[in-house]
This record gives C-alpha cells, structure tokens and sequence, in this order.
C-alpha cells in the first residue's frame, strides 16, 4: 500500500491469547476447512469468543467476532490501516490512493466525492431509467432470459454511463465487466493464501493475468482518447477528476498507469457488489410469489405505468427493504485490516503488523442478531425493525472513512431496476434449474435463467 506504516504481517511466535477458530489442524491451519466449505467457513469460524484466530500456512490473521470490534475496526483509522484483502486486490489495479489509508485516500475521496454526490446521481437517474427499460424491454414472453448476464451488462452499462459520461461500445462493456468478475471469483483464495502460490505459472494464474492485461488495454485506450479530446465541455466526470488529480504530497499530476488504477478499483467497487447484489434481489424474487406480488403492487401504486424518476425512489419503500435484506443475506466473505500499532481488543493484546479480519457475511447471518438468519424476510429490514441491533451487526457498504463512496449510486440503480422489472414483467426460474453460489469473495449467482411473463 502507498501508505503503509506498520512492519509487514508477520507469523506470531509466542503463545497467544487468542483462541483457534474451530477446525483447526497443525502446521496447515484452516486451509482444509476453507477448502471443503468455502461459502460457509467464516460462519462456522464464528463462536462466543470475540477474537479468535485464524491460519492458512504460514498466513495468520485474527478474526473479530462481535459487532463492537467489527465497529471499531472499521473506524478507527488511527489503530487500524487498509490490510491484506485491500493489497491483493490493489496489486491487481496498480495501487491505487483510493485503496490507501489516512491523509491520501482522504485526499482522493475529496476529489471524487462530487461525482457520486446526490446532485450527480439525480442527474443520472435519467440514464439509469433509459438502459434499464431498454434491455428489459427487449425481453421476449416466454422465452428463456439468461437474467445473470443481462444484469452484469445493465449494470456494467450504466455505472460506465454514469462515471464515465459517454456511452462505450458494448463489446468494451462486456470486456470490463468480464475481468471484474474473474478477478472477483479469485481474489478471496489470493487473500488468504500465500502469495507463492499466486505467482506460479498455473493455467488459472496464466488466465487471470491475461485477463487483468485485457482490462488494462481497455482502460488505457479510453484514457489516452480522452486526454486527446480534453475536458468535457460541460461538467466533467469522473475521468475528467482523475486527469486533475495531484499526489497529496508532490502536488504532481497522476500518470496514465495511475489513472487506471483509480479508474479500475472504483469501477470494480461499483461494477461487482452492484451486478452481483442485484441479480440475488432478482433470484429472491423470482422464488418468492408474495415478495413478487408486494413489488408490483407498490410499483403500480408509486410509478402507474411511467418510469421510474429520483423523486419517485423514496416512496418505493418495500423495494428498498427487499435490496436491504439481500445485502444482508448476500454478504462479501471477508474484509481485513491491519494494526499500526500494539492494541488491546477483547482483553487480548494484538502486536502491531498484524491482519485482523472480519467476515460481513458471518455477522450478517448470526443467529444472536437476526432470528432464522439464513431466511430471507424484507420485513426484518422495515423501518421499525432492527433498531435494537448493535453498530457492527449491519454495514452492506462499509462505515467510517472508507464507507463505500458510490452507494447512493448502487442503491439508486437497484431501487430503479427492481421497480422497473417490477412495473413490467411477472418472473419466474426455469424449470428444472437449479441455482447455487459460487465461490468468490462476493458469492455470485452461478446462473439465473428467467420465464418472463407480460403484466
């Protein structure tokens, strides 16, 4: 990281406090338990005791088992600096500010803040609506959506519409969109395990690192036209932000290869969590008749026939409780930090250097905060529910300093896509389908085939 400040991570040789997480073995710690229950293990790693550790070869880190930790944590930025999961998936990108800690990160948020502010996000709403009811439009009665791919393209579409202003071919769309899922598909086994094995010449590794060069060539086309073109005669967006971007303390413009680092870490912040956090809002409510019918109900009631606009999202409240209650059930595996200096968490003290993990998606599905975790209910997330829940029990988009900068945008082309399918079609899963996780850091949808019918 650019700002790094404590030692690297290193292996712990006294005994300590802090207790093994379950399915713990000598020498290969729980590298066999990851491996045969992926999608589940960090909810089984959770127990009563609030810091327990963890271990993948000679990869350790501690986990944070309660909502206050997980909290503090994630705000304390004088204790705790960008970790392990943020390096792997800025080496990907170049390393960008916009994945660092204290003042650069801080300084590049500023820059980029007016792009995904409320005023900027009205002023897509407009295009959100246009390629949302565009390509559900095209959709055929009764014939065999493969709704997966068509919302990874919506998705990729508009947030490239929105930050980038000018509308890409749709080969470039689908290029962009492509590589953000394979280097989301990997990045969960490169943070937990040795980065040995990340540098051997295997197909998987040969694959990933063509695919992150095909992205890089990708971006640094669109750069290199628009320095050519210059700055957009009205406004700007976010490109035009990063071409005026200077290093906080040479006060020198950024490269191209810098460029492309920002543009790529925010692109696949928005790209990912969006695409995928959609597709299982549709999945749930495909499979759930009453959830299907609520929506449309209040679709009808918000919108009639006509489209969705900014000033209508506030009213559609049931369609933001069924987007709330998939970021809780669809949470990423594991984020992590690490300590700059020596601190005491749950009475266990924790050396500077070292990575502290936490898992949104095992405290998302505690059965000591949520009752029957693993159901899905929009109604656990209405207004009158969940205000008894500790800070550190739900955080979809992250809090302190690094909360996610484009959430207003994510929740705003959700809301716009799940009304929009809402107000138009009655769905349904193909028969005989069936439908899984697939492993990654955010679990995606392995596939989604769709029957629409007209409403």
């Amino acid at each position: 990281m650019a700002t790094a400040t404590a030692p690297p991570t290193r292996l712990h040789a006294v005994a300590n406090p802090a207790p093994p997480a379950p399915g713990h073995l000598p020498l290969i710690g729980h590298a066999p338990a990851l491996l045969r229950r992926p999608l589940s293990f960090f909810e089984h790693t959770r127990t009563t005791d609030p810091l327990v550790r963890i271990g993948f070869g000679p990869v350790r880190l501690y986990l944070a088992n309660d909502p206050a930790l997980v909290h503090r944590i994630q705000v304390d930025t004088t204790t705790f600096e960008r970790g392990r999961f943020f390096e792997r998936l800025a080496a990907n990108f170049g390393n960008p500010l916009i994945a660092s800690s204290g003042a650069p990160h801080q300084h590049q948020r500023r820059l980029l803040k007016p792009a995904f502010n409320r005023r900027a996000v009205r002023d897509h709403t407009l295009a959100v609506t246009q390629e949302t009811e565009a390509r559900i439009g095209a959709w055929r009665p009764g014939a065999v959506v493969a709704a997966d791919e068509e919302i990874s393209d919506l998705v990729a579409a508009v947030v490239l519409r929105c930050l980038f202003t000018t509308q890409l071919p749709a080969h470039t769309v689908r290029d962009i969109r492509d590589t953000l899922y394979a280097i989301a598909r990997r990045l969960l086994a490169r943070t937990v395990f040795p980065d040995a094995l990340t540098r051997l010449p295997t197909p998987g590794n040969r694959r990933f690192a063509a695919q992150v060069g095909r992205f890089h060539t990708v971006v640094d086309t669109l750069i290199r036209e628009r320095r050519a073109e210059g700055p957009l005669p009205e406004g700007h967006d976010v490109l035009d932000a990063l071409l005026g971007t200077v290093h906080p303390e040479t006060g020198r413009p950024l490269s191209d290869a810098e460029i492309r680092a920002e543009f790529l870490m925010l692109l696949f912040a928005a790209l990912e969590t969006t695409s995928t956090s959609l597709n299982w809002a549709v999945f749930e409510t495909a499979t759930r008749q009453d959830v299907q019918r609520r929506l449309q109900d209040e679709a009808d009631q918000v919108l009639g026939r006509g489209p969705v606009s900014y000033a209508k999202l506030p009213e559609l409240t049931f369609t933001r409780q069924v987007l709330d209650e998939t970021l809780r059930l669809h949470a990423p595996m594991l984020f992590t930090r690490r300590t700059v200096t020596d601190v005491t968490l749950a009475g266990i003290r924790v050396p500077a250097g070292s990575e502290i993990g936490y898992s949104p998606r095992a405290m998302h599905r505690a059965v000591d905060l949520y009752p029957h975790p693993h159901t899905f209910d929009p109604d656990r997330a209405g207004p009158d529910q969940g205000t008894d829940r500790p800070r550190g029990a739900y955080f979809p988009f992250g809090t302190g300093p690094h909360r996610c900068i484009g959430e207003h945008l994510a929740l705003t082309l959700m809301t716009t896509a799940l009304a929009t399918l809402a107000s138009r079609w009655h769905v349904r899963i193909a028969p005989g389908t069936t439908i899984r996780e697939a492993n990654s850091s955010l679990p995606h949808v392995s596939h989604l085939p769709l029957i629409p019918t007209p409403r």
